[in-house]
C-alpha cells in the first residue's frame, strides 16, 4: 500500500514539474513542411510557385529550448527535393537533386516586448544562425536570417509560419547559393 502512495506522489510531483517547465522554460517540438526557392531570381519572381518553389519531400522537424520567454535555441532538420523543370540559380534543373538542411539558430520573440507572453494568442519572432545545406552530397554553409509567427491553437499547441533567407558563405559548388526556405509547422510545448 505504501508503494502505491509513493508512486502516486512521484507521479504528481513529476506532472507538476512538467507544467512548471512548460510555463517558464519549455522544450518545443515542431513538425511540418518546408518549401525551398533556389531560383536565383532574388525578389523578382518571389511568388512564382510553379517555376521556382520545390514542393517534393517537404519534411521539416525542429527542437527548441526556450529561455525566459524571450529567447530560444533551435536545431532544425529539413528534407526536400528539387524537381525536374524547376529553376536552380536561374538554370532549369534537368535531373533530380536532393536537399537536406541542418540549421542551428537563435530566436528572439519580439512580440513579447508589447504583450504578455504567458497569455498571448500569437508570438512573432526573429530568427538567425548557421545552416548546413546539402544539394545531393555537396554542402553549402549559410548564414540564416528570417522571421516567423506562431498562432495559438490550444494551451500547448501552436501553428507556426516561418521564412528564412539563407545566404551562402561559400559558393563552391553548383546549386549552392542564396535561397529562401518557407515552412509551416505544428508546434508542441513538451
Amino acid at each position: 500500500m505504501n508503494f502505491i502512495k509513493v508512486v502516486i506522489l512521484l507521479f504528481f510531483m513529476f506532472k507538476g514539474s512538467m507544467i512548471i517547465s512548460q510555463e517558464y522554460d519549455p522544450w518545443i517540438l515542431e513538425i511540418g513542411i518546408n518549401i525551398v526557392d533556389n531560383s536565383g531570381s532574388r525578389f523578382e519572381e518571389l511568388l512564382d510557385i510553379e517555376d521556382n518553389w520545390n514542393l517534393s519531400k517537404l519534411v521539416r522537424a525542429s527542437i527548441e529550448k526556450r529561455f525566459d520567454y524571450d529567447f530560444g535555441a533551435v536545431l532544425a532538420l529539413s528534407l526536400n527535393e528539387f524537381s525536374r523543370g524547376k529553376k536552380i540559380n536561374s538554370v532549369i534543373n534537368n535531373g533530380r537533386a536532393d536537399y537536406f538542411a541542418i540549421d542551428v539558430m537563435m530566436k528572439n520573440y519580439t512580440s513579447n516586448y508589447w504583450h504578455d507572453a504567458r497569455h498571448a494568442k500569437y508570438d512573432a519572432y526573429l530568427i538567425g544562425g548557421w545552416g548546413g545545406n546539402f544539394f545531393n552530397s555537396d554542402i553549402n554553409n549559410t548564414i540564416n536570417l528570417g522571421f516567423g509567427l506562431n498562432i495559438k491553437i490550444k494551451t500547448y499547441t501552436w501553428i507556426s509560419f516561418q521564412t528564412l533567407g539563407k545566404f551562402s558563405i561559400d559558393n563552391n559548388t553548383p546549386g549552392n547559393a542564396n535561397h529562401l526556405q518557407h515552412s509551416v509547422s505544428v508546434v508542441f510545448w513538451l
